[in-house]
């Protein structure tokens, strides 16, 4: 349905604007969106496609740089590079490609909730690299490791740089390319990947015309009848990197499969926990922690292991076991260690049998010698890669943890942890509510750095890397945690200043022309389900009654499982704009000024009058279809009941039983001076405008 919509509307912009702007703008939308989503064609890794397999070079090895130097690529591309984005020390940059081997151009995941994360990794992945533009970097040496990370999308072998299409096409127009004679010309392929708009920029169309056209003639070519570009077929594939600098044309060596994302297989792990790590982060972290010393965290071969201390759900602990390494974890809650083995343990057992399990037990990491058998797996502890416990729900320390304003966690109150981390590891890699890189560094922390993981200042992802490090770890971040900590602090002003501006619960009360509104919450529900999702729909009233300044809203019979349900999910203590009353409806209220709402009622509702008290059921509409169970609880107790008139007014409806909030929200439309037809337009859910009984909605047989 939402395809037809977006088909529409562009179906509608075709007929006002020319095609070719249409069409250009099409385009640049879905590279736009690819450079976010990770949408780039999956290329095996070029030492395996056939086309290059067989073009060793003197020494009889592979080497990639070797063959697009023999094409004609640029001989001082990283000069190049350099200058068209603007990034100085060239000669320096040259001179240390020399050194180190050819360049490489990675394109990562431009999510902002992860990038920094994903700064971080490929910081710590490549020997020397520096950041082009956002999502964009230039590595140097050999970035092979780097494949494994969790924000990259494509590796590119640069062979042109230049500051605009026309130049770079120009140059490309120049290259010899051939292929080993011992293979048939391979199908070539080309793609456009924007990560940002040039302002000067060829039209999309254009250039995927051009380049595609000098592309194509180098081998078989790529069908355009076969359509999809993401194949993962042998085929030399070439791209060009379009950015606000300049283009970049390459020879894509990797790029990972979209349907292999360890976050995609994470997702189908068997119990979920809301407060879990984001497999891409959990994955950047343990890359991090293993950069450089990879073999020595081999599962097989190698004499350390990666702990995680406070395992949660176990997502650490996958990310670290897909890579191939020791791992092992554990917690001081039961349920947690539990969850870990259930997740983790899925995952190894659809392996198959040869496939080691991580050790999972249930400690606490605070205790003496805690450490001393690496949790299990009887290896040294090579790093600590660990989510540290924060949050609303969660405390440490003797913090409340209790409440959406609350952090949950201080700096002062991961001391302990801290602490007793230290030793236990050379490196350390933890994520956090606070930043706590300056408590680390007083306590004896190496090589610390940071970065903020949001954009508010929500998390934290801190790295010490220890003695044996020639220095700290300095990504080229989105944001600085400095910056983040700002928007912090301006977003709690906005909310203090909104605060301010509270409501006065007495004097909404005591004003005589408020509608006044009471919801009947002593109604038993049949399930969990259905006291959730009451509970939910009398959050909602509370950001109705927020809006409202006329409205005098009341929950009746506040007490038992709805009200647990509400203060444990919602935080019904913070509710202050509503009155909250433990005695039923016929109690607060007197019953001659009592109008109880129910679907089933005989009389319809005309007006709605301020002097009197509009009540509603507090039950779930599933669990009163088909039964008189409102109408039942006003009559017993000798209530006035009606209905909202919406047979009168929309005789198509199936049925007339809604959501609490509504009802609600109809009730203060049709006081505001609304129509019934106006309010029913406008407050009446959309899923229930024109729904037909099921009687109508059959196939009709024409005999």
């Amino acid at each position: 349905a939402r395809s037809a919509v977006m088909l529409a509307r562009f179906a509608r912009c075709a007929r006002i604007e020319p095609r070719v702007a249409s069409s250009r703008r099409r385009i640049a939308t879905k590279a736009s969106k690819s450079s976010k989503m990770g949408r780039f064609p999956s290329t095996k890794s070029v030492e395996n496609t056939p086309a290059f397999a067989a073009a060793p070079d003197i020494h009889g090895e592979f080497d990639i740089d070797a063959v697009v130097a023999r094409w004609g690529a640029s001989a001082t591309i990283v000069d190049d590079i350099c200058t068209t984005f603007g990034v100085g020390g060239g000669g320096a940059a040259r001179a240390k490609a020399r050194e180190l081997g050819a360049p490489r151009v990675l394109l990562t995941h431009k999510n902002e909730n992860v990038y920094n994360a994903y700064a971080c990794e490929i910081a710590a992945m490549t020997r020397a690299s520096r950041s082009l533009c956002v999502g964009m970097f230039l590595a140097m040496g050999d970035a092979r490791a780097v494949r494994h990370a969790a924000g990259l999308r494509a590796e590119i072998v640069p062979l042109f740089a230049r500051d605009t299409a026309e130049a770079l096409l120009a140059d490309v127009e120049t290259l010899r390319v051939t292929f080993s004679s011992h293979v048939n010309a391979p199908e070539t392929a080309f793609f456009h990947d924007c990560v940002a708009r040039h302002p000067h920029r060829m039209g999309s169309d254009a250039l995927g015309a051009a380049f595609g056209r000098v592309v194509d003639s180098w081998g078989a070519g790529l069908s355009r009848a076969r359509g999809d570009e993401r194949q993962t077929e042998d085929v030399a594939r070439f791209a060009v990197i379009e950015s606000a600098q300049g283009y970049v044309f390459g020879l894509v060596s990797y790029a990972p499969s979209s349907l292999s994302l360890r976050a995609v297989d994470w997702a189908r792990k068997p119990q979920h926990f809301s407060a879990g790590t984001r497999a891409e982060i959990a994955l950047a972290c343990v890359n991090v922690a293993a950069a450089g010393c990879e073999a020595a965290f081999d599962v097989d071969s190698g004499s350390a292991a990666l702990i995680d201390p406070c395992c949660g759900s176990g997502t650490m602990l996958h990310a670290a076991w897909t890579r191939g390494f020791a791992v092992a974890g554990g917690d001081i809650s039961p349920g947690a260690v539990a969850m870990t083995k259930t997740n983790v343990g899925y995952f190894v057992a659809r392996a198959g049998r040869s496939v080691t399990m991580p050790r999972v037990v249930e400690r606490d990491a605070l205790e003496p010698n805690a450490f001393q058998d690496a949790y299990g797996s009887h290896k040294r502890v090579g790093a600590i890669v660990s989510n540290l416990p924060f949050g609303r729900r969660v405390a440490i320390g003797g913090g409340d943890g209790d409440g959406r304003a609350s952090v949950g966690a201080f700096a002062s109150e991961y001391a302990p942890m801290l602490t007793a981390f230290r030793d236990a590891a050379d490196r350390h890699v933890f994520i956090s509510g606070v930043p706590i890189a300056d408590d680390m560094r007083a306590m004896g922390y190496k090589n610390v750095s940071d970065v903020s993981l949001c954009r508010f200042g929500r998390s934290f992802m801190t790295i010490a890397l220890g003695e044996s490090a020639s220095g700290a770890l300095e990504p080229a971040t989105l944001f600085s945690v400095d910056e983040a900590l700002e928007r912090a602090a301006g977003k709690k002003e906005k909310k203090w200043q909104k605060s301010k501006s509270k409501v006065d619960i007495h004097a909404r009360f005591a004003n005589p022309n408020a509608l006044r509104i009471a919801i009947d919450v002593s109604y038993e529900q049949d399930s969990t389900r259905a006291r959730r999702s009451v509970a939910k729909q009398l959050c909602e009233c509370v950001g109705v009654s927020h809006r409202n300044d006329n409205l005098a809203l009341t929950y009746c019979a506040w007490r038992g499982p709805i009200a647990e349900e509400s203060r444990e999910y919602f935080f019904s203590d913070r509710w202050d704009c509503i009155k909250k009353d433990d005695r039923d409806v016929e109690e607060v209220f007197a019953p001659e000024d009592i109008v109880y709402m129910s679907p089933d009622a005989d009389e319809a509702l005309d007006e709605v009058d301020a002097g009197k008290v509009y009540v509603v059921g507090g039950i779930v509409d599933l669990a009163t279809r088909g039964m008189r169970t409102s109408v039942t609880r006003a009559t017993n107790a000798g209530l006035r009941a009606v209905r909202l008139p919406i047979r009168e007014f929309k005789p198509e409806q199936t049925h007339t039983v809604l959501n609490i909030d509504a009802v609600v929200k109809i009730l203060a439309a049709r006081r505001s001076g609304l129509s019934w037809d106006e309010t029913f337009e406008r407050e009446l859910p959309k899923r229930q405008k024109k729904e037909r009984p099921k009687r109508e909605k059959r196939e009709r047989v024409v005999e």
